[in-house]
């Protein structure tokens, strides 16, 4: 089978990108010829650049396709394509969500507008796949009507549960922070709440890590974590570090997930949050605020805070900082909550995943899910 996949980037660093790339390999692995149609491409999958819809129109692939797969989380002019598509082609869709506007800069504003509007193309799809029920929820909110099914993310996790953390032995709690430096990802609130947390306890020795794909953070943000970075050891001594991680392979960010003890994602809006599941596949403790999927995805194994309230998110790091420290923690209660955790994680796992897309593009083009 011939199959065409459209999105305006796949790029490192990026959920959207790495999930278009595990889809792209696993059907190139289930004996389909893929091709992918962006405007850039960082990922090593068969792939054509293209400067707008003409030049895919044109393409004999395109064009002999048996399916073409959109994936859509914000605006770009390559998704009007869907009203294109060769008649013979299935026309599905992969949904990701869109950050609303309220959480992000006013600078963005018209691009969100203009993504939500994007939204109604979906209506010539013949399917849509929705990475979770709370994107489901938001394209039935948007009286987009077309058969619709939750088709959850691949996570890459650990390949066993973890036996002991670092901070076992060194008495030095390792906080971990995965995402873009946005005002959505809640990264002020973020420091503002370790800070409460070392004012709090003077005897706490905590290191934060932040992993963060620069080239889609704000500035503005990047520069208060390195400001930060620079302040918080002047003023409370060598019982703190703060690292900033900009685009760090993925080795550096499991290395980073296997040493932390508790992964802390303040963040205003997730369609899905793959950090969370890969948190808990690493023995991770999780503090992350309590709206749109997060409560789902972490499955009941994370501390939940009310969005927004930064004294309880110091309240709820504080927590967990002291359970880190706890003895029966360390010697009991870490093993049984990591092996619970990874169990969980192991839901997500590519194998399953694979065999997921692979049934519904199939499913699609024979017209199984028609109705």
């Amino acid at each position: 089978m011939k199959i065409s996949v459209i999105h305006g980037i796949c790029v490192r660093n990026d959920a959207i990108s790495n999930a278009i790339a595990d889809n792209i390999g696993w059907l190139i692995e289930a004996g389909h010829e893929v091709v992918l149609f962006t405007y850039a491409c960082e990922h090593a999958v068969p792939h054509r650049l293209v400067r707008d819809v003409t030049d895919i129109m044109t393409d004999a692939h395109f064009q002999a396709s048996d399916a073409v797969i959109f994936h859509f989380g914000i605006y770009y002019p390559l998704f009007d394509l869907i009203l294109l598509v060769p008649e013979r082609a299935r026309r599905l869709v992969v949904f990701h969500n869109i950050t609303p506007k309220q959480f992000v800069g006013a600078e963005h504003h018209a691009t969100i507008d203009k993504s939500f509007a994007q939204m109604a193309n979906m209506m010539f799809a013949d399917h849509v796949a929705c990475d979770s029920a709370s994107n489901l929820a938001v394209l039935r909110a948007a009286r987009v009507s077309t058969p619709a099914s939750v088709l959850p993310l691949a996570v890459h996790g650990q390949a066993q549960p973890c036996a002991a953390k670092p901070g076992h032995a060194d008495g030095i709690v390792r906080l971990l922070f995965i995402g873009r430096l946005v005002r959505s990802k809640g990264v002020a609130d973020l420091l503002d709440a370790v800070e409460r947390c070392l004012q709090a306890d003077s005897g706490v020795r905590i290191a934060l890590d932040l992993v963060a794909n620069l080239g889609f953070s704000d500035a503005a943000l990047v520069g208060a974590v390195r400001a930060a970075a620079d302040e918080w050891p002047r003023r409370y001594g060598p019982r703190v570090s703060l690292r900033l991680h900009g685009d760090a392979p993925d080795q550096l960010k499991q290395r980073l997930l296997a040493e932390a003890d508790v992964f802390v994602l303040p963040t205003y809006h997730e369609g899905f949050c793959v950090p969370i599941v890969e948190a808990l596949s690493a023995g991770c403790r999780v503090v992350c605020y309590d709206n749109s999927n997060t409560p789902a995805i972490a499955g009941g194994l994370a501390r939940l805070v009310p969005t927004a309230d930064i004294a309880l998110l110091a309240q709820a790091i504080g927590a967990e900082l002291a359970l880190a420290r706890a003895p029966a923690w360390r010697q009991d209660g870490f093993a049984s909550f990591a092996g619970q955790a990874w169990r969980y994680a192991h839901s997500f796992a590519p194998a399953r995943a694979r065999h997921r897309l692979s049934a519904w593009v199939l499913d699609a083009v024979n017209g199984v899910l028609d109705h």
